[in-house]
């Protein structure tokens, strides 16, 4: 038998080529996607810090203005402030509005947790009173958008809307009751329970 030089060199030149194929080519060409993938993923990354970094100063900002309104509703006071400067405030707006107030009660469950998270402590304080404004309808209405404008973060709802007893020379008047909850900031000493701190 013979062996044709040509063809065996030829066989020979493609086993070299398919080995190098195989045994060099191909795993470098894996660890380079690798390598791509790996340098995509760090891009991507990168790419999402360079936006969160261009976020920071509106964030800042952001921060500042929600702490200056804070600041501005007194959530940080005691109990017994909260509720005299929302007393002080009903009274004054009264005087403005020409509304009369008829009662100011502690509301039913006087203070409860607000915004409760399960696994973590309340970060709010609840202080419920139920008020009752007597006036005509539009100066009640401004009194209550004021109040809810004021210095002391409440929510407030409307209980009962009814018409005021007549009197002589008086033009026709409402009653209106209201549920109020002023919020304070909870602190580890908050027990929940009714005596004013």
């Amino acid at each position: 038998m013979t062996i044709d030089l040509p063809r065996a060199s030829l066989f020979a030149a493609v086993l070299i080529v398919l080995a190098g194929y195989l045994f060099v080519f191909r795993p470098l060409e894996v660890t380079l996607a690798d390598r791509y993938a790996r340098l995509d993923a760090a891009r991507t990354t990168l790419e999402q810090s360079l936006a969160l970094a261009r976020r920071i100063p509106a964030l800042v900002n952001e921060r500042t203005s929600l702490e200056a309104q804070l600041a501005h509703v007194h959530v940080r006071d005691r109990r017994a402030a909260t509720i005299e400067r929302f007393l002080g405030a009903v009274a004054g707006i009264a005087r403005r509005h020409d509304v009369a107030i008829e009662s100011v009660a502690a509301g039913v469950g006087q203070t409860q947790p607000a915004l409760a998270q399960p696994a973590h402590a309340a970060l709010f304080d609840e202080l419920a009173l139920d008020v009752s404004l007597r006036g005509r309808y539009g100066d009640v209405i401004r009194a209550v958008r004021e109040l809810n404008a004021g210095d002391v973060a409440t929510s407030i709802t409307l209980a009962s809307l009814g018409v005021a007893d007549r009197r002589a020379g008086v033009r026709p008047q409402l009653n209106a009751a209201f549920h109020v909850r002023l919020l304070r900031e909870a602190d580890e000493s908050t027990t929940h329970d009714a005596r004013p701190r």
